[in-house]
């Protein structure tokens, strides 16, 4: 039986949690802050803080922003060792370069939810918005998102902003951006007359996918990918009278995984390596952990193992494909930053919305508050900055919003719920860093992702817990059926109970824009309940 903490007995755990706010979880964060302060020992070069950062008048510098966002990318990237074929160099580069935040996480594990807290600053018990949003109602939503996002934020204060690709999900990308260069194609191109290589969908009353994977088009210049980066190249070959905020959303590895055959040679098939997975994985969850998880429309482990594992194989290599595609189209978009004027003062931002199980708990899908869907890449470099940082405390993509502002000396906005990781960036003391990072999937059903714990709480109280210096995978429930030892159950128990109170206690209704279409019987049950039809 493996126990979070060794206490000589549980009473002594609830003193040390409740000594004071230097608790013991809170020591388990800082370890990783003394990592970040060795490193930076040894650097002899520092990063300027923004208020250092002026011109020859003694103003504030406004950097511009090149604001790289993925779809569906979870952490098979070189720098996080996701997985051990991954081919990212180009993101690997911009690390080299910044700071690599490793216990970075999502606020909800699909696209709309994602991106509407990231671009607002708020989390989703806080809008609304814990489904994928539909319709008009986002765009005419005054009090969460019309006129405040991220990019209308820095319009406001006097920036061009611009954007490319998928960067919104539910709001016009038109209001968003001072000029949008489109998204043609959205996640095709696709074979025509519906046709699909591997993955045919299974007849289900629930929302349906894209899911397929193969060799498709021919030429890289048929992706949307490759021509939103011809876009942002463009736009940072032009000259500008005032700073920019340039964003640029990168398709893939979204579903269908479609690239051309050249990005599938890199993989062979029969030297592909499978993540590892456990067939009974779920059997120590609770049974509300197993519905609203369930996707009856998307691949599950039992079917891709069939034959030999030959669709695992073929999925796992056209997934790692995409990402290299993907990574090549960042690296043409990072090589004209650099041979651009606009080298010198601009920070990079590169993330993904979510992340993404490839049959793990038994799914190739996102839709989940496990590891798999929650924890993304996240990089910031700063201009001119020539090393390699890393911190492991919990950070969140709600915390790019205040961020940015405060990098690009920008007042704050004041109804943002993220926390600026400046402090990080430049190794400050970070003693009242939180504990751990929210991820929500459907109202009432939360995680708190520590650095070392993920605990995830139902709407019914039910819960799970993981502890990740011993089992990455999760594949351990310290709160399921299988824990025999009475102490250490009691012990995972209190420390499930602190971290609870993390979670919010109050939860806005959902968003008007939340669309009904549910992805299981789970769903389409809780949706009516909470008036979605």
């Amino acid at each position: 039986m493996i126990s979070l903490y060794k206490f000589s007995s549980r009473d002594e755990l609830l003193a040390e949690i409740n000594m004071n706010r230097s608790s013991f979880l809170k020591f388990y964060a800082m370890s990783s802050f003394l990592t970040l302060q060795l490193l930076l020992a040894f650097t002899t070069t520092t990063v300027a803080s923004a208020e250092e950062t002026v011109d020859e008048t003694g103003r504030a510098v406004r950097p511009n922003v090149l604001f790289i966002s993925v779809d569906d990318l979870n952490d098979w990237v070189g720098c996080l060792q996701g997985h051990p074929q991954a081919h990212t160099p180009n993101i690997d580069r911009l690390a080299d370069r910044g700071t690599l935040f490793t216990t970075a996480h999502c606020q909800g594990p699909i696209c709309g939810p994602s991106r509407s807290s990231l671009l607002s600053g708020l989390y989703p018990h806080s809008t609304g918005v814990y489904q994928q949003p539909r319709g008009k109602a986002l765009a005419e939503d005054q009090q969460h998102f019309r006129g405040k996002l991220l990019p209308e934020y820095f319009s406001k204060q006097g920036y061009h902003t611009m954007g490319v690709g998928k960067i919104t999900h539910g709001y016009p990308e038109k209001l968003a951006f001072n000029e949008y260069g489109g998204w043609k194609d959205g996640f095709g191109p696709k074979p025509k007359q519906g046709r699909r290589f591997n993955y045919e969908l299974p007849e289900t009353p629930y929302s349906g996918t894209q899911t397929d994977w193969g060799a498709f088009p021919k030429k890289d210049e048929q992706m949307p990918d490759f021509r939103s980066a011809s876009w942002a190249i463009e736009k940072l070959n032009q000259d500008y009278d005032k700073p920019f905020f340039l964003a640029v959303g990168m398709v893939r590895p979204h579903v269908p995984f479609y690239v051309p055959e050249k990005w599938f040679e890199r993989f062979p098939l029969d030297e592909i390596i499978l993540p590892k997975v456990r067939e009974e994985d779920q059997n120590d969850i609770p049974e509300i952990g197993v519905k609203i998880h369930e996707m009856p429309a998307f691949p599950n482990l039992g079917w891709l193992q069939q034959k030999d594992d030959v669709q695992f194989k073929k999925c796992i290599q056209a997934y790692l494909a995409c990402i290299t595609f993907m990574d090549h189209q960042v690296g043409r978009v990072l090589e004209a930053l650099h041979e651009s004027p606009h080298a010198d003062n601009t920070i990079v931002v590169l993330f993904s919305d979510h992340g993404y199980h490839l049959g793990e708990k038994n799914r190739v899908s996102k839709h989940s508050l496990w590891e798999e869907s929650t924890r993304v890449p996240l990089i910031i470099s700063l201009p001119e900055q020539e090393f390699a940082q890393t911190t492991s405390l919990p950070v969140g993509l709600i915390d790019l919003y205040p961020t940015l502002l405060e990098l690009c000396n920008l007042p704050p906005n004041e109804s943002n719920e993220g926390v600026s990781l400046v402090p990080l960036i430049q190794g400050k003391p970070v003693p009242d860093w939180r504990i751990g990072i929210l991820t929500t999937y459907a109202k009432g059903n939360h995680s708190i992702r520590t650095e070392n714990i993920r605990l995830i709480r139902y709407e019914d109280g039910s819960f799970e817990l993981y502890d990740h210096r011993f089992d990455p995978e999760e594949f351990e429930n310290l709160a399921g059926p299988a824990q025999f030892d009475r102490r250490a159950m009691e012990i995972n128990y209190d420390i499930a109970q602190a971290l609870s109170k993390l979670m919010p206690k109050d939860e806005a209704p959902y968003h008007p824009a939340t669309s009904p279409a549910p992805v299981n019987a789970w769903f389409e049950k809780h949706l009516k309940a909470n008036g979605i039809e």
